[in-house]
């Protein structure tokens, strides 16, 4: 269903006679408007780039189903969660000149590549990416925006600067907004009926939570606290931790966005604990988003091996049995996790996990689930003083890097050691550079042009 488009248009050139493909095309643009808006909802479902390409099939499309321009932020189905920005590397940060104003996304599923034309880098820097959305702070005045960066709509928020007075009372002392603990934060959004859109971000280093609303002239903050914020993971509008006891079971915890009854009560409203993992079954869990459900990866009590349970499980109070298999997914834990599709991305393993602290020798390991062994990653120490590891980087060292804001944002690949050379001697853009290696392997699409 999601290849109807390209399926359509590829027909239309096998047909042999001028008149018979006429009368295809005739036929395909008369479909039935209800039956036209079903089938695009169907494909929307899957990816938003397959309902671009399902609207460019002809006008008469084009002109019965939803632009995603003008919705892009205050409609959820068009949010493009299976989209991130890809971190270029060699220095080539968001906004560098040399980039001229492009920005490479690449689908973590699908494993296309577009590259998109985002001039709004020059003055604003970016600090997450909640649903595929840019979550941005504007250089001048810090005002928070949140941006769609393929249809280019976007929604203004108070800055962050009243959060360095909340917590100055709890004596951390901020150097202004945009000290760096502001910038480790993980966001989740969420749309209201009416178009109303709620950001809440949990402040790593402050161990506290904060929330915006359309409308909104300042951040609402809670007057809790709790740990595990350092790996916070967004989910259909909420944020999920992991609070991790000595010797006791560890609890997942979840906060709700607030709504119209609950938004006085929300800053005092302690977090609710949904579900419990027993330490003797894993230790030191981490939260990823898997084939739209959440996962749990922890080690065994040795530390030898991973297990992987499903939150769903634990939540119905059941014993939860440790999942053999993830098919195609491999997992990318680190303070940002995530899951990609290795049948479309070379050099990815399926049916594994990689967890981001480097041990045994100070390489990069990854656990076969299956089999229930580890093996090396990549070449290279990341720990050693000898040096920063062998090039090329793989695709693989740029997804690593997705998981760890810090890099993922300054352009460099995530390493424990940088290049002692310029960083600028490489201007060509990640799809480029990527497809010297895979250029088989790897389809690219320049989509501003679609949307025109």
């Amino acid at each position: 269903m999601t290849s109807v488009g390209a399926s359509i248009a590829t027909n239309q050139h096998r047909c042999s006679g001028r008149g018979a493909q006429q009368a295809y095309v005739l036929c395909w643009e008369s479909l039935n408007a209800d039956l036209l808006r079903l089938i695009a909802d169907r494909v929307l479902s899957s990816d938003l780039l397959h309902y671009v390409w399902f609207r460019a099939v002809c006008k008469q499309w084009r002109a019965n189903t939803l632009s995603p321009r003008g919705c892009g932020v205050v409609d959820p189905r068009f949010h493009p969660r299976q989209w991130m920005m890809f971190p270029e590397g060699n220095g080539l940060h968001p906004g560098h000149p040399a980039l001229g104003g492009y920005i490479c996304f690449l689908n973590i599923y699908t494993g296309i590549f577009i590259r998109v034309h985002l001039p709004c880098f020059e003055d604003h820097s970016v600090l997450d990416c909640p649903d595929g959305l840019l979550l941005l702070q504007r250089k001048k005045d810090a005002v928070i925006c949140l941006l769609h960066p393929f249809t280019g709509d976007v929604a203004e928020f108070p800055p962050l600067a009243s959060l360095c007075l909340y917590m100055s009372k709890f004596g951390i002392f901020l150097n202004g907004p945009y000290d760096l603990r502001l910038r480790m934060v993980h966001a989740a959004v969420s749309v209201h009926v009416g178009g109303s859109i709620t950001i809440m971000v949990a402040l790593s280093h402050a161990e506290r939570m904060a929330y915006v609303s359309t409308g909104d002239k300042h951040w609402t903050h809670t007057s809790w606290m709790m740990t595990g914020m350092m790996t916070a993971l967004p989910f259909r509008g909420s944020l999920y931790t992991v609070r991790i006891w000595k010797n006791k079971p560890s609890h997942i915890m979840r906060v709700n966005p607030p709504d119209s009854s609950s938004s006085s009560s929300w800053p005092s409203t302690p977090p609710q604990m949904i579900a419990t993992c027993p330490a003797n079954q894993m230790a030191k869990a981490y939260l990823v988003e898997c084939n739209s459900e959440l996962l749990l990866v922890g080690y065994t009590d040795r530390h030898s091996q991973l297990v992987v349970i499903r939150l769903a499980d634990l939540m119905l109070g059941i014993p939860a049995t440790p999942l053999t298999s993830i098919g195609d997914h491999a997992l990318f834990i680190g303070t940002w996790s995530m899951a990609v599709n290795s049948r479309n991305l070379p050099f990815v393993q399926g049916n594994s996990i990689t967890v981001l602290n480097p041990t045994n020798s100070g390489r990069l390991w990854q656990y076969d689930l299956g089999r229930g062994t580890w093996s090396p990653l990549c070449d290279g120490n990341f720990v050693s003083a000898s040096g920063p590891i062998p090039r090329p980087y793989s695709l693989v060292h740029h997804i690593v890097s997705c998981c760890q804001r810090l890099y993922w944002i300054s352009g460099d690949t995530w390493t424990r050691h940088h290049d002692s050379e310029p960083r600028w001697h490489i201007v060509a853009s990640a799809h480029e550079r990527v497809c010297t290696v895979c250029t088989d392997q790897l389809k690219a699409i320049h989509l501003s042009k679609i949307y025109v």
